[in-house]
This record gives structure tokens, C-alpha cells and sequence, in this order.
């Protein structure tokens, strides 16, 4: 958690999100890096949040991180609707970005892991154009993992030897999020799990116009990119999400009620 004073920490369907604009979130990310401490942050929209109410594993993995940030609008209306008009989407296309430039001007360490070879390279190219003055002190593509991997030492032992603070994870939900929460006490350095974002940054998937983006239907577009992949998981999830966010804003109401 954090004591950023421009963040608060609601509930939201059981999980505690990381309510705030986007530079305050943003910034307790960072300071997070800087001390150097194992944790690991969450960036979450409808799709985790619905798991976890299917998945206790997955709730704890969601509980333990340091901060979880609002990735989906549908997750940014849920915190107004709670008295919190002022936050803003926290996504991982947005935040990596902004971190990554930050971590140059620091001088940060940053390591990342997960994609494929092919997808990691088309990475680093691009980081190498974009941002040439960036600290990269390990770049890992791991071989295809189960869902809730095992511990791996090896791959520990090699993000701790090259020093990094910010280890940027793209392993996919809820892949990543396992992979974080079973690693994050042996890693000395702050993981964020990213997803699709090295894919967002490398330039290989595009990202939905501003305006799909701010009626939070950047599903819509992400579902007409890769249809086999992600229909099945949005129809389920977004569908989940509004029927535990109206039980969810109805206790809500209920709670405020009572006082």
C-alpha cells in the first residue's frame, strides 16, 4: 500500500484499487522502484477483478500487491460512482510508457520479462529509438508457462544479479499476476504486470481511437483485433463485472445509508 496523500484506496467488487489521477498513481509506482524494496503492483480493469471473484487464488494474488491501479473505465466509473470523481484510468499502454521515460531520466534499472522472442525483440528496437538513453539491464522471453507457475530460481537469480528496480511483466491475466505474487519476496525490485503492453509500445497492436477509450470500449477494439483469443474472456468478464459492481455499488449505498 501506499501513503501517497493524492491516493485513496477504495473497495471495488472486494479488491482494494488505488484511487487518484493518474501522475499520483503513477509516481507511487515509481517511488516504490526507488526504494528498492520486493513488491509487485497490479493493473486491473474489469476482466481481474471479475477472476477474483471466481478465484480466491487469484483474489490473494490481487491482495498482496503494493498498489492495484484502475486500468478499465468501467473500474474508473466504479470509484466515482464511490465518491471519487477525480481518479483517472491507471492502464498499463499508458503507464509503462510513462514510467520507462521516468526510469531514463533517473537512470533506473529496468528489466523485462515475458513475450515472445519475436515480440521482445520488436521491443527493443523500438525502446532503442524511443527512448536510447534507457537503463535495460535484462531483457527475458521464458518458454511457454502454466498459468500458475512454479517458483523459478533461476530467472530470480538472474533479475537480482543485474540490479534491477523496475521489472516489467507481460505474461498476460492472470499468468503475470501469479507469476508476481509466488516471485515477488525473492525479487529485489518493484514488478508490474503489463499484459499486452510490450506489444503497445513495440507497435504490433494499436491502440483503440481516444474516443472508444473514454466510453470504455476499448474491449470492443481489442476483441475485433484478436477475436479468437479474447471474445470468450470479455463476453464472460465485462458481463461478471456489471452484475458484481451492482451488488457491489448496492452495498455501497446500503453501508452509506446506515450512518
Amino acid at each position: 500500500m501506499t501513503d501517497h496523500p493524492d491516493i485513496q484506496m477504495v473497495p471495488v467488487l472486494g479488491r482494494t484499487i488505488a484511487a487518484g489521477g493518474f501522475a499520483a498513481v503513477a509516481e507511487a509506482v515509481l517511488a516504490c522502484a526507488h526504494s528498492a524494496k520486493p513488491a509487485y503492483v497490479c493493473v486491473s480493469g474489469a476482466h481481474p477483478l471479475s477472476l477474483a471473484k471466481a478465484d480466491p487464488d487469484f483474489a490473494a494474488a490481487l491482495d498482496g500487491a503494493a498498489l492495484i491501479t484502475p486500468d478499465g473505465m468501467p473500474v474508473k466509473w466504479m470509484l466515482a460512482l464511490k465518491g471519487h470523481p477525480e481518479s483517472e484510468r491507471v492502464a498499463g499502454p499508458d503507464l509503462a510508457p510513462w514510467l520507462i521515460s521516468q526510469a531514463e531520466g533517473a537512470g533506473l534499472p529496468v528489466y523485462f520479462y515475458g513475450g515472445m522472442p519475436d515480440e521482445l525483440e520488436d521491443l527493443r528496437r523500438a525502446l532503442a529509438v524511443t527512448h536510447p538513453k534507457l537503463n535495460v539491464v535484462g531483457w527475458d522471453s521464458p518458454p511457454l508457462l502454466p498459468e500458475r507457475p512454479d517458483f523459478d530460481a533461476e530467472t530470480v537469480a538472474r533479475m537480482n544479479a543485474s540490479g534491477a528496480r523496475l521489472i516489467f511483466i507481460g505474461l498476460g491475466c492472470p499468468r503475470q499476476e501469479f507469476w508476481m505474487t509466488r516471485h515477488s519476496a525473492a525479487v529485489n525490485g518493484t514488478m508490474i504486470g503489463i499484459g499486452a503492453a510490450f506489444n503497445f509500445m513495440s507497435g504490433r497492436l494499436e491502440r483503440a481511437p481516444h474516443a472508444m477509450r473514454s466510453l470504455g470500449l476499448e474491449w470492443l477494439y481489442r476483441v475485433l483485433q484478436e477475436p479468437r483469443r479474447l471474445i470468450g474472456r470479455y463476453l464472460l468478464h465485462n458481463s461478471r463485472f456489471i452484475w458484481f459492481a451492482l451488488l457491489d455499488l448496492i452495498a455501497h449505498r446500503c453501508k452509506r445509508e446506515e450512518r
